[in-house]
């Protein structure tokens, strides 16, 4: 499960912001302490949040925290190359002169087996474009950024101690098992994290990575398409077409089949668009009898039946797994009806469901999901621009003076807790310049 992420420098975040799972020492309402029961999970000494949702008005930074998580999971998922895939980590807060110049810090904290990992790393542009030639292969790679620093430290009892650091291009490595079995990085822009799995498939370094990325999915980047993978998986390879549509029907979406227009020559893991997918439904005329009647995704069904079918794969396999996992979810409430969301939230938080332990973190407006009866205060996260144009990141269970208790979305509207639009009225500016009236035209 993960414990925080951490971002600095990058796009709006110039100052660290951290987005943390661990669940404070706060109680909720004896009239809701279910909540405390189902939200949190029990990971070694740690007890972890399964939901997080951040809140902020337009322009406030909160996508920007997603996509840092969603492009430090990629930049960990690829694999090594020639060529440096390190661009879009490579976004540097723009409102400082010498921003450009100084790296971007990524880092993240996990448990696995009940042991806490920290892995990070830093990268920037590189001014003046290296590269290299392979002496015994003749392969020129190109580092057009590069790591600058690169760690990963593991839990032994109770202290963290080190496992592999990188620093300026040297890696030191000497504390990993099987360490001889691992070559010398030559190439600045590849992840050693990355490298020292594909030699060692079975230390540290390679399980740290599969916990990181084999079970993350994210919408930041390619929209619900990876999602929609999992959607037709589970309908055409898994057999779980049944599942699909009782998971359908928990959100009064019932049908009685899905038909999947593939060609032959398409493989059975490639996503497919909306129109190629017909949701069948049976209904009783007027005689009495059975009709069924084909709609297909695309033309006939909403964008928030669209995006539900989408999503249902992905939390089918969610909820059938005793792994932990992550979803992460830009503006999860577009296109959703207010009931519809708050279904998933519960769902996400129901251990009789989400037995893995699947952790949800999401941005969001809607304001009904901002109720003590749903959720906790340390699960509320705020994104707030500065005066200088930086995002803050901070905790409703951060501020002092908010009863457990309280009506979280009505102060939120309020103000009370900061992350909302600071909107004027310009009929009530005060020294307006009066606009004399002109003329009235009656036509259009």
């Amino acid at each position: 499960m993960i414990v925080e992420f951490s971002v600095k420098n990058f796009r709006s975040i110039k100052d660290l912001q951290t987005l943390s799972f661990v669940a404070t020492g706060l109680k909720s309402p004896d009239e809701y302490k279910n909540v405390d029961v189902n939200n949190i999970a029990q990971e070694g000494d740690l007890r972890l949040l399964k939901t997080v949702g951040i809140y902020g008005a337009n322009g406030s930074g909160k996508s920007n925290i997603i996509q840092a998580l969603d492009y430090f999971l990629k930049a960990i998922r690829t694999e090594t190359s020639n060529e440096s895939r390190l661009g879009l980590l490579c976004d540097p807060f723009l409102y400082e002169d010498d921003a450009i110049d100084r790296e971007s810090f990524f880092q993240i904290v996990l448990m696995i087996e009940e042991k806490k990992y920290r892995y990070g790393f830093t990268v920037k542009k590189n001014p003046g474009i290296i590269v290299r030639i392979n002496d015994d292969t003749g392969s020129v790679s190109i580092s057009s950024e590069i790591i600058v620093s690169e760690w990963l430290f593991g839990q032994k009892e109770k202290n963290m101690v080190e496992l592999f650091t990188r620093e300026k291009g040297v890696v030191n490595k000497e504390k990993l098992d099987n360490n001889k079995a691992i070559p010398d990085l030559s190439v600045d822009h590849n992840l050693f994290l990355t490298y020292a799995g594909a030699f060692d498939a079975d230390g540290i370094c390679a399980v740290v990575r599969r916990n990181l990325t084999a079970r993350a999915i994210c919408n930041y980047t390619d929209g619900y398409e990876p999602f929609r993978k999992n959607s037709l998986r589970v309908i055409e390879l898994e057999k779980r077409t049944y599942e699909f549509l009782q998971f359908l029907s928990e959100f009064n979406l019932k049908y009685s089949d899905i038909e999947i227009d593939r060609d032959p020559g398409e493989g059975p893991f490639e996503a497919l668009p909306h129109e190629k997918i017909t949701l069948i439904k049976e209904y009783e005329d007027a005689n009495h009898n059975i009709r069924r009647i084909r709609l297909n995704l695309k033309y006939n069904e909403s964008q928030g039946t669209q995006k539900l079918f989408d999503l249902a794969g992905v939390f089918l396999r969610a909820f059938g797994m005793k792994l932990a996992g992550l979803i992460i979810i830009d503006e999860i409430d577009s296109h959703f009806h207010p009931s519809l969301l708050l279904r998933i939230i519960r769902l996400m938080n129901n251990p009789n469901v989400n037995k893995g332990n699947i952790q949800l973190v999401f941005t969001s407006h809607d304001t009904n999901l901002l109720s003590p009866e749903i959720m906790r205060r340390d699960q509320f996260y705020f994104a707030e621009k500065r005066q200088d144009e930086s995002t803050r990141l901070y905790s409703l269970a951060d501020l002092k003076g908010i009863r457990n208790d309280a009506d979280f979305a009505k102060q939120y509207l309020a103000g009370f807790y900061g992350a909302v639009p600071k909107l004027e009225d310009m009929l009530a500016l005060e020294n307006r310049v009066d606009i004399p009236e002109r003329p009235q035209n009656k036509s259009f």
